[in-house]
C-alpha cells in the first residue's frame, strides 16, 4: 500500500480492507443457467454487457466464451464453451472442463434469471464506486493533479457506471403507438416546432428547432459570424423562451461575450462602440444602455456562461452534469471544438474524434441539443468562385461529419464581394445557413438578415413576397 493510501483517515470503515462486494454463488448460478438455456444466454448478454460484472476472473472468462459463441451465431453449451475457452487459451487457467461443468450442477432452470442478473449489477456497482473512490482519494493527495481533472475523472466513472446499470427494455410497436401520435399532435400544435427555437422562422421550419439528443456542428471560416450566431441561438433559447442554456467559450472571456449580447439587445450601438467605450453621452448613456439591456439581468439566470480555457471533453461533461443536476439543461453551446482537449492521446485527428464522440454522448446523456462551433480548413479560401464550404472542409477530423446529426455552414457572399443572389436580392447584411447534413430531415439553404456590427440575426422576407412568410431563395448561383 502506498504512503498516500496510508494517510487515509482512521475513521474509514473497517470493511475497506475486506474483499470487495461480490456474490460468487449468484455468478455461478447465472452462468450455469446460461449454459443450459439459449433464452438465458440472450438475456445475459442484453442485461450484463461487460464481463466486469463478474467478480471472479474464471467467471469472466466463461462469460466471454459464451459471448464469443453467441456473436458468431453458434450455440453455447457445456461442450462448446469448453472448446471456446480452449481456443482462447484460458481453459486450464480457470480449472479446466471440471470448473465449467460444476457451474451447471445445481441449476435446474433459469427461473428468476433477470433478478439474479440485477443483483450482480448491484454488486458490480458497489465495486466500481469503491474503486473510483480509492483512485480519486489517491489522486487527491497528489498536489500535481488538477482538481478539475479529478472531478472530470469522477464524472467519467459515474457515467460509465450509469450506462452499465441502465438496461432500458425495448417495447412493442403497439405500446409505442399512442406516444407516437401524442408527439405528432404536439408537433401540429406547435406548427412543426418540436425542439428548441432557433429564432429564425425558416430555419425552424427546416429543422423543427434544435432537437433533443442531437449534436449540431456550426462550421465556417473566420469572419462568417459563428460566435454571433451561437450567441443569437443562446439568447433565443434562454431569454425569449426561458430554456436553461449553457455556453462554454474556450475562445472569448465572459465579459466580452456579455458585451456582445448587450450590443444585440440595444439598438444603435456596435460591438466596437461598447468595447472602446465610444459613448459621447458618458455615464448617463451607460445608464441608458443598462436599462435597455435589463432583460439580460432579469432573465439571465437561465443563461450560464463558462469561459474555462483549454476545456477537456471530460471536464465539459462533468460541468454539464453538475448544471443538469441543479436545473435540467435544454441547450448546450461550445465555442469551439478545435480549442478543446480530447481523451485520446495521439494525433490531433484522433483527439478531435474523441471530442466529437464525447459531444454526441453528452447530447444523449442530457437529452438536449448540443451546438458546437467548428473551424473549416483553409482549402475553402484556395478554391475559386463562390468559396462555398463542403463537408470535406471540416477541419482535422472526419468524425465530425460522422457523429453530427446536423451540420450547418455559415457563408456570407458579401465577404467575398458577391453582390447579389440569382434573383437580384442583395447579399449585403445577409448570411446563408447551409444545412449540409440533416440526419432526421431535409437539407436546404436558408438566408437570414444579419447585422455583423451588432450580432443580430432575423428573418429575411423575399422581395416577391414581402407581406408573407419568408420564401427560401435559390442560392446556387450568384452575381459578382
Amino acid at each position: 500500500m502506498s504512503s498516500q493510501l496510508q494517510r487515509f483517515p482512521a475513521t474509514a470503515p473497517t470493511k475497506s480492507s475486506h474483499l470487495p462486494p461480490q456474490a460468487l454463488e449468484l455468478e455461478a448460478a447465472v452462468l450455469g443457467a446460461a449454459l443450459l438455456e439459449a433464452d438465458a444466454q440472450r438475456t445475459l448478454l442484453a442485461t450484463l454487457p461487460t464481463e466486469e460484472v463478474f467478480y471472479l476472473t474464471a467467471h469472466q472468462q466463461v462469460y466471454l466464451a459464451i459471448r464469443d459463441l453467441v456473436q458468431l451465431g453458434d450455440h453455447a453449451d457445456l461442450l462448446t464453451v469448453v472448446q471456446q475457452l480452449r481456443h482462447r487459451g484460458t481453459l486450464q487457467r480457470i480449472g479446466g472442463p471440471a470448473f465449467v461443468a460444476q457451474l451447471t450442477s445445481k441449476i435446474n432452470s433459469a427461473a428468476h434469471f433477470e433478478t439474479h442478473c440485477r443483483l450482480l449489477q448491484e454488486q458490480h456497482a458497489r465495486r466500481v464506486i469503491i474503486r473510483a473512490g480509492t483512485e480519486l482519494a489517491t489522486y487527491a493527495y497528489d498536489d500535481s493533479r488538477d482538481p478539475l481533472e479529478l472531478l472530470a475523472t469522477a464524472q467519467t466513472h459515474l457515467t460509465t457506471l450509469h450506462r452499465t446499470l441502465e438496461t432500458k427494455p425495448g417495447q412493442t410497436a403497439a405500446a409505442a403507438f399512442e406516444p407516437t401520435f401524442d408527439l405528432l399532435s404536439k408537433a401540429v400544435g406547435q406548427h412543426g416546432l418540436t425542439g428548441i427555437p432557433t429564432g429564425l422562422a425558416q430555419l425552424d421550419g427546416l429543422t423543427g428547432g434544435w432537437q433533443p439528443g442531437d449534436l449540431i456542428i456550426l462550421a465556417a471560416r473566420p469572419s462568417m459570424g459563428k460566435t454571433a450566431a451561437l450567441l443569437h441561438f443562446a439568447r433565443t433559447a434562454a431569454l425569449d423562451h426561458n430554456h436553461h442554456t449553457a455556453i462554454f467559450s474556450l475562445e472569448m472571456p465572459t465579459l466580452q461575450l456579455m458585451q456582445r449580447m448587450v450590443t444585440s439587445e440595444v439598438p444603435g450601438y456596435s460591438n466596437s462602440d461598447l468595447r472602446r467605450g465610444n459613448l459621447p453621452g458618458g455615464l448617463e448613456q451607460v445608464a441608458h444602455i443598462r436599462h435597455q439591456a435589463q432583460r439580460l439581468q432579469t432573465h439571465g439566470h437561465q443563461l450560464h456562461i463558462d469561459d474555462t480555457p483549454g476545456l477537456s471533453i471530460q471536464q465539459l461533461r462533468a460541468k454539464c452534469a453538475r448544471l443538469h443536476a441543479q436545473h435540467p439543461l435544454s441547450l448546450v453551446l461550445v465555442d469551439y471544438i478545435q480549442l478543446m482537449r480530447g481523451d485520446t492521446k495521439g494525433n490531433r485527428e484522433q483527439e478531435v474524434g474523441s471530442i466529437s464522440r464525447g459531444l454526441k454522448e453528452l447530447a444523449k446523456e442530457l437529452n438536449a441539443p448540443v451546438i458546437a462551433l467548428s473551424q473549416l480548413s483553409r482549402d475553402v479560401e484556395k478554391r475559386g468562385g463562390e468559396k462555398r464550404p463542403f463537408l470535406s472542409d471540416l477541419r482535422e477530423s472526419g468524425s465530425l461529419e460522422q457523429d453530427a446529426d446536423c451540420i450547418v455552414f455559415l457563408w456570407r457572399g458579401e465577404y467575398y464581394n458577391i453582390a447579389e443572389y440569382e434573383d437580384g436580392t442583395p447579399t449585403a447584411d445577409t448570411v446563408l445557413f447551409d444545412v449540409a447534413k440533416h440526419r432526421n430531415g431535409a437539407t436546404d439553404e436558408v438566408i437570414a438578415a444579419c447585422s455583423m456590427r451588432r450580432g443580430v440575426f432575423s428573418d429575411l422576407l423575399s422581395i416577391a413576397n414581402s407581406s408573407g412568410p419568408f420564401v427560401p431563395l435559390s442560392t446556387t448561383r450568384f452575381k459578382a
